[in-house]
């Protein structure tokens, strides 16, 4: 059961800059920004999925997915 409910959280999608790949993701009169470039590039994919960008651009992990 316990898997299950992070396989469903995991699904979520998390919104990140297009630009550096932040998570960092704030909102400034219904504008989102990267709190870390200053982009308004943003995008949003599960948060496998941004792991995998996360890792191509920086060649490295962000989250330890118990890999």
């Amino acid at each position: 059961m316990e898997e299950r409910k992070y396989t469903e959280y995991d699904e979520e999608p998390v919104e990140y800059c297009a630009h550096c790949l932040s998570l960092a993701i704030m909102d400034l009169d219904g504008m989102p920004y990267c709190n870390k470039c200053g982009s308004t590039d943003i995008n949003k994919a599960n948060i496998r999925e941004w792991e995998k960008l996360y890792g191509a651009k920086y060649a490295g992990s962000y989250l330890n997915l118990g890999k």
